[in-house]
């Protein structure tokens, strides 16, 4: 299971990098722009503090279920298309969840030391949080949205010759070499003529689509899963399935009860099937 999600590790880390701009709010700077336009279109007439508030009720909406409608309902009248539009966030005026960012650190880091089978330090935790940082902190005329493996690869380029100037080169350029080679195979891949037979029979939402493949991984990894990043808990069925597996699953990881003990595998098992069957079968 390692393996194929190895397989899919730069195109996997490109949803969760750009996934971080789904959940984001606006930045001080961004929310005021929104706020004086508001206001020069007769929009809200309350204090900045007051706006401040409504629209995070809005942005914490993910963002595949925001509705313009939404907003309408938060301002003093509707909002024309044209100032709606400028509710569109970037990296460089969003506020990204910065738990969400050592998430992604966390993830990348684990499958790469197990992938590659090293501990390098420019694969360190350190290294890539930098990176990520410098990804969602980007300077003024660098790219702030649509993120690719190549803007990652960029990014870590310039972190590790910051930090170590040429001396892991060697070590670097092997790392690089071999997720270049991924890259490149799930770019052929993705060449490859669609199957129109497909129909999706689930659609998730990016949020959950990053659980289950933490679930995945940690569940592969014989790791604690974690838990559903929504307070609400998961909505739909499938989903609430696989958490009630992982509730019994961390029971029996602890438990020396010999009846326990003897369905672990089996479990383990189910859980993987059931992350595998969503990720495969979910609307793309």
């Amino acid at each position: 299971m390692i393996k194929e999600l190895w397989h899919s590790f730069p195109r996997v880390l490109e949803q969760k990098i750009n996934g971080l701009l789904d959940v984001a709010e606006p930045n001080q700077a961004k929310a005021f722009q929104l706020y004086k336009a508001c206001q020069r279109d007769g929009l809200w007439h309350e204090s900045f503090e007051k706006f401040s508030d409504r629209i995070a009720s809005y942005f914490s909406t993910p963002k595949l279920e925001r509705r313009k409608s939404d907003l309408d309902q938060i301002l003093d009248r509707p909002i024309d298309s044209v100032l709606y539009a400028d509710f569109h966030l970037n990296f460089h005026n969003a506020l990204v969840d910065n738990r969400s960012v050592l998430n992604i650190v966390s993830w990348a880091h684990n499958l790469m030391r197990v992938s590659i089978k090293t501990n390098s330090v420019v694969i360190s935790l350190d290294v890539l949080t930098r990176t990520l940082h410098y990804i969602t902190n980007p300077p003024l005329f660098e790219k702030a949205q649509d993120i690719t493996f190549e803007d990652f690869c960029d990014a870590w380029k310039k972190i590790v010759f910051r930090l170590f100037g040429k001396v892991h080169d060697a070590e670097f350029t092997r790392i690089m070499n071999e997720l270049q080679w991924l890259n490149t195979q799930l770019q052929e891949s993705e060449k490859s003529p669609v199957d129109n037979s497909f129909f999706p029979t689930i659609y998730l939402t990016q949020t959950e689509i990053d659980w289950v493949n933490d679930v995945q991984l940690a569940v592969s990894a014989h790791l604690p899963a974690p838990k559903f990043p929504l307070s609400k808990g998961p909505q739909k069925q499938r989903l609430i399935d696989l958490e009630r597996a992982l509730r019994l699953y961390k029971i029996v990881q602890t438990s020396k009860l010999p009846d326990f003990v003897q369905h672990r595998e089996n479990i383990r098992a189910t859980i993987l099937d059931r992350c595998e069957k969503l990720l495969q079968e979910r609307a793309r």
